[in-house]
């Protein structure tokens, strides 16, 4: 029975009986993703605030950095390939061959890109840390380890397989198990004396490969791939892609940004601190999760005359909540800040603004969620984001004091904003062209 059947059927019944159907429908994913989720974020916040303790101000800060850089190489390598799976995929998303040749397409572009990205990486992290004196011993372990974790993270895109097919116990089972073996290895370094940096790294990206290894095992029950990658796949992917991957580089490039004017133009106190409030996005991982998991395959598959009522209806939920944290972060800084350790007791100033961004970020990435699902990716959007948000940091560059922890901090909170404006002017556009459409 193909979708619009199922769909018309369903319109058929009366609606308790239709509530039933979709409350049997999700009722397995949802359970799967409330243990699920919880448990791996639980780990890794537990992880991410020990550290926070157990490591010094420099060690920390040279963790930091090494996590930013990595999620930048990584992004740069991936491009969207990886996320693109499940809309390209769309309705037949079920059919082991239809899904694989998308999963190929995306290892096709991944592995490629691969090497150029750690070439140029292998330049640029000596240039991002060369006013920081960490040892050229030190420095070389990090970039081990980071590009250790881009290479293991191609395997990541399995579990686009794993999410089409909601069989989110596989998908998290891996994640959990890594994620506790993690946390048990750093407590063991730390009581034993040898825990640092680049160990907490390593860790990472061991973890990291495994869990991608497990995904590819995983789905190979749901998935047939290819011998090669299907040139037709190759070509529609680029084209979906196209007007997204400028847009890509530059927001894997500025993303990280405020890690970077640090490390220029900072020391290695005020990298620790930056970092440790990063820390504080971690928050966000349960929502930003549900984008991905849930969201993304919901939205895919939603019918045109629903797309513009639940859209306003999301992305209300998503301000709403956002605003409630926002607030929370002014009225009481004290609980996050004691996650953050009695090291970092001076960024209470910084508490506010940084939940503060970091919600204006979740609703932009609510909103983005929602536009790859429908494929709202267009050429005049990547360049009006470009160039709105260069206009936006160049003025900060020359108004502030990029110095200054604060300072910074209120860089990432226009720039968010900044970019939250763009993600608003793209979804309006989108609901408009898919009701014209009927697409």
């Amino acid at each position: 029975m193909t979708a619009s059947h199922d769909t018309s059927a369903r319109a058929t019944l009366p609606a308790p009986h239709r509530l039933s159907v979709r409350l049997q429908k999700w009722k397995q994913p949802m359970l799967a993703f409330v243990l699920g989720q919880p448990s791996v974020q639980l780990l890794n916040l537990l992880t991410g605030f020990f550290l926070l303790r157990w490591l010094s101000k420099e060690e920390f800060a040279m963790f930091g950095v090494a996590f930013a850089f990595q999620s930048t190489v990584n992004q740069l390598t991936d491009l969207g390939f990886s996320a693109s799976i499940v809309a390209l995929a769309g309705e037949r998303g079920q059919e082991p061959a239809w899904l694989g040749r998308y999963l190929r397409a995306a290892w096709h572009y991944r592995t490629r890109l691969l090497g150029f990205t750690l070439l140029g990486a292998a330049v640029a992290f000596p240039l991002l840390t060369w006013r920081q004196d960490w040892g050229a011993g030190t420095k070389l372990l990090l970039f081990g380890a980071i590009a250790l974790a881009v290479a293991g993270q191609s395997w990541m895109m399995y579990g686009s397989a794993l999410l089409v097919h909601r069989r989110l116990r596989d998908y998290y089972s891996p994640q959990i198990t890594g994620a506790a073996v993690r946390l048990g290895l750093c407590a063991a370094l730390y009581f034993t004396g040898l825990l640092s940096a680049w160990a907490v790294a390593w860790l990472g990206a061991l973890v990291i490969g495994w869990t991608g290894w497990s995904y590819r095992r995983a789905a190979r029950d749901c998935v047939l791939e290819p011998a090669q990658s299907d040139p037709e796949a190759n070509r529609e992917m680029r084209r979906y892609l196209a007007p997204f991957i400028p847009g890509a580089i530059f927001y894997a490039l500025q993303g990280q940004i405020t890690v970077g004017i640090i490390s220029v133009f900072g020391s290695t106190e005020q990298l620790a601190e930056i970092s440790a409030v990063g820390r504080l996005g971690q928050l966000f991982l349960f929502f930003n999760a549900f984008n991905a998991i849930l969201l993304e395959p919901y939205f895919a598959r939603l019918p045109v005359q629903l797309i513009k009522r639940r859209y306003v209806l999301i992305v209300a939920l998503a301000a709403i909540m956002g605003l409630a944290l926002s607030a929370f972060g002014f009225m009481f800084p004290q609980p996050l800040l004691w996650l953050l350790g009695p090291k970092y007791g001076n960024l209470q100033q910084a508490i506010g603004w940084v939940v503060v961004t970091a919600c204006i970020t979740y609703v932009a990435n609510v909103m983005w969620t929602m536009h790859a699902a429908r494929r709202w990716v267009y050429w005049w959007v990547t360049v009006t984001y470009i160039i709105v948000v260069v206009i936006a940091q160049v003025a900060c560059a020359v108004t502030m004091d990029l110095s200054k922890t604060m300072q910074v901090i209120w860089f990432g909170a226009i720039t968010a904003l900044v970019i939250l404006g763009v993600t608003i002017a793209n979804g309006i556009y989108g609901i408009s062209r898919a009701q014209q459409a009927g697409t």
